[in-house]
Formats: C-alpha cells, sequence, structure tokens
C-alpha cells in the first residue's frame, strides 16, 4: 500500500473513532460534519464541528463550538492526538439572550480558536459560522465579547476575521491587542 493511501486510512480511522465518541456522549451534539478527504483541501477536511451546549443545564458551565480534524492529528496508530483542534469559548444568557465570547490570546498556539498549525485552514470561521447558526437557533439578540492579546498584531487577525460576520469592535489598547466587539442579531 502507498504511503498516500495508508494516511487516508489513518484518517478516515481517527475521524470514524471521533465521531463514533461524539455521538455516544449525551453531553455534545455534533453542529456540521464533513467526511470527504481532498488530496490538497483549501480548507481543512474532513471535519467534525460540535458542541456542549445544552439549554436545559445552561447556568452550569460555559460552553464551546468545538472543530475536530483527523488532518495532520493522527499518530502512527490511526488515533487521534487531540479531540479538537479549534475552541470557540463562550457563555449563553437566556435571561439576556445573549451569548458573551471569549477570545483569549491571538489566533496563535495558545489560541482558543485556533491552534497554530491549523491557522488559514478554515476552522475558527466554522467555529463562528455555527456559534452563530446556535444562536439563531435559540433567538439570541446579541454576541458581545473581549479579545486578550499580546499584541496588535495577534488583535488584526481577530477584527480581521471577526468583521466577516458583521461584528463591530471597540479598541481599548490597540498595541497590548485589547478590544470588546459585539453583533446584534435580527
Amino acid at each position: 500500500m502507498d504511503e498516500q493511501k495508508e494516511r487516508e486510512n489513518a484518517m478516515k480511522k481517527a475521524y470514524a473513532e471521533r465521531l463514533t465518541a461524539i455521538e455516544a456522549d449525551a453531553d455534545l451534539t455534533i453542529l456540521e460534519k464533513q467526511d470527504r478527504i481532498e488530496a490538497q483541501p483549501k480548507k481543512i477536511t474532513p471535519y467534525i464541528v460540535y458542541t456542549n451546549l445544552n439549554r436545559e443545564r445552561f447556568n452550569e458551565r460555559s460552553c464551546s463550538v468545538f472543530v475536530y480534524t483527523p488532518y495532520a492529528n493522527v499518530d502512527k496508530y490511526g488515533h487521534s492526538k487531540t479531540d479538537y483542534q479549534s475552541e470557540l469559548l463562550f457563555e449563553y444568557s437566556a435571561w439576556d439572550n445573549e451569548i458573551h465570547m471569549t477570545v483569549l490570546e491571538t489566533l496563535g498556539s495558545e489560541s482558543q480558536l485556533a491552534f497554530y498549525d491549523f491557522q488559514n485552514h478554515g476552522m475558527a470561521q466554522l467555529a463562528i459560522i455555527n456559534l452563530l447558526k446556535i444562536a439563531r437557533k435559540i433567538n439570541v439578540t446579541e454576541i458581545e465579547g473581549n479579545v486578550s492579546s499580546f499584541d496588535g498584531e495577534g488583535l488584526k487577525k481577530v477584527i480581521y476575521l471577526l468583521s466577516k460576520f458583521g461584528f463591530t469592535f471597540d479598541i481599548q489598547d490597540k498595541k497590548q491587542g485589547l478590544a470588546s466587539f459585539k453583533l446584534k442579531l435580527e
């Protein structure tokens, strides 16, 4: 078997295992999935987008939208190295119909939006798209949050990404990378 075929089989195995684990966990809900493997993906494939939001227990903890892919995430035995590569952390307030989103760091290696190795593959966008779907489904009227990064360059990346979805920003300290953001939903 050639090396490319072995990699594809390992990715398929890891994807199937992770999908089975997510489906078996009653606290997780799959939002979107793509099981196609592309030789030269423009965006990461295959992937699974899922959440731990449970409206019946929303006061218990913060929630997240996770994005998992076996792409560059499979060990020599065909198992995933990590359960997800992207996490978008948020808190849902049913009383105010609001979501508060936290973006720590930048879109770099310490980020909750995307691991460094997975930048520019669309994972953070998948998380945000699915958060917006959730928000509209549960009648959220506003998403707001804060960005805390080490520098202005990291802040620029976050602004660029969230601006694509209509978020507006109030920059407190450009040099330190501190800002707040908001999106009103119809």
